[in-house]
């Protein structure tokens, strides 16, 4: 299913597009202090319609969060075989935390050598609100703690802000190896999905349960063949167009005007709604992905396909890259007079391109290596 790489590839890149316009360009909701002139100009552009959707990270964690449910469930509904899951389950920790592992090492010795300092100047050029990032005193053996257990257990996320996602998504996973053990072949298996669904409805688990019932749907429903008939171009036109629409609600949830303000519940706090609109648009998305051979033949392109074997490598590294050889850019490029746009511009090329050739490096010799080493480790334990 390489068109799911594609996709995971896309949300990673949406990931990084969102880092880099709130580190240079900050939303005034987010921090009144921002500074940067041009904010309010690229803030009318992005945050919320028309292109919100281009740096809508959030919806882009949830997008990945389902598609680890659907991935992970995805043989076991082909085959009804247990020991599919008991063969994820006994992977996931080596497969995750060997990443996370050499993230937070490097983090560690790129703050000890005082690379990430250059963010601080730049948050008091822009008014970025995360003027703490990588702020503390490093310690080896806490940077350890973390790189083994602090950020899969307890979403340790002090070395490199987006682990904070790496926890969820260790957690959530065996929340789905679970769920379908016990209720996979039970007959009446979707009141359970009901309530997990009304259960996890306020945390980021719920990614997962919506993955599995899609896993389930793909295997033992027709609505994949029903949607195949149903949707012409113009019903796929207008989805599509929901989905964006959906994707570009802002984080965090402010008063816009519009067309987004039709999205609210009345009876649901800000934080609810935002939440609620990014699980149907991704919700919708995923249902497209999966039924519509159109899309997965664009989506089955070698340049989107590549992007994705990168998504993890780009999801991890990037952020690193960005605060430190990018911040010291901006920097440079901003003494010299050049501007914000033109300083901000030229840093996010950069950074950009050095993510993608660091996580072509990282996928070959990190990321490659601890499938690898899951794969093996799987073999050790299920024989054990």
């Amino acid at each position: 299913m390489l068109f799911l790489e594609s996709v995971r590839g896309l949300a990673a890149l949406t990931v990084v597009f969102a880092h880099i316009l709130t580190l240079f360009f900050p939303y005034p909701e987010v921090s009144a202090a921002a500074l940067s002139e041009g904010s309010n100009t690229l803030n009318h552009l992005f945050y919320g319609l028309p292109f919100g959707f281009l740096i809508a990270g959030h919806f882009a964690v949830i997008l990945f969060f389902i598609l680890s449910g659907y991935v992970l469930t995805y043989k076991y509904y082909q085959t009804g075989n247990e020991d599919e899951i008991r063969k994820q389950a006994t992977k996931r920790y080596f497969r995750l935390a060997i990443p996370v592992f050499f993230t937070v090492i490097a983090s560690y010795f790129l703050i000890t050598i005082g690379a990430m300092k250059s963010g601080h100047t730049v948050f008091a050029i822009t008014g970025a609100p995360d003027a703490n990032l990588f702020s503390f005193s490093p310690n080896f053996g806490g940077a350890l703690y973390d790189a083994t257990i602090g950020v899969l257990v307890n979403g340790h996320a002090q070395y490199n802000p987006v682990l904070w996602t790496m926890a969820i998504e260790f957690i959530g996973s065996f929340i789905a190896f679970g769920l379908v053990l016990v209720i996979g072949k039970l007959r009446y298996r979707w009141a359970f999905y009901v309530g997990a669904v009304i259960l996890l409805s306020n945390s980021y688990y719920l990614g997962f349960i919506i993955g599995i019932i899609l896993a389930d749907i793909t295997h033992n429903t027709e609505v994949l063949s029903w949607i195949r008939r149903v949707v012409n171009r113009i019903y796929l036109t207008a989805l599509l167009l929901i989905v964006l629409i959906l994707a570009s609600i802002p984080v965090p949830w402010t008063e816009v005007s519009g067309l987004l303000q039709s999205f609210s519940l009345p009876f649901a706090s800000p934080m609810a709604n935002m939440n609620i609109a990014h699980y149907i648009g991704a919700l919708i998305l995923m249902l497209l992905v999966i039924s519509i051979s159109g899309i997965q033949r664009f989506l089955s392109a070698r340049p989107l396909v590549w992007l994705g074997s990168l998504s993890f490598a780009i999801y991890l590294t990037h952020t690193l890259i960005l605060y430190s050889l990018g911040s010291w850019l901006f920097v440079r490029l901003w003494d010299m007079k050049l501007g914000i746009y033109y300083s901000a511009g030229i840093t996010a090329v950069v950074v950009i391109v050095v993510a993608l050739a660091v996580s072509a490096f990282w996928k070959k010799y990190v990321d490659d290596m601890s499938v690898r080493v899951s794969r093996s480790m799987a073999k050790v334990l299920l024989k054990s």
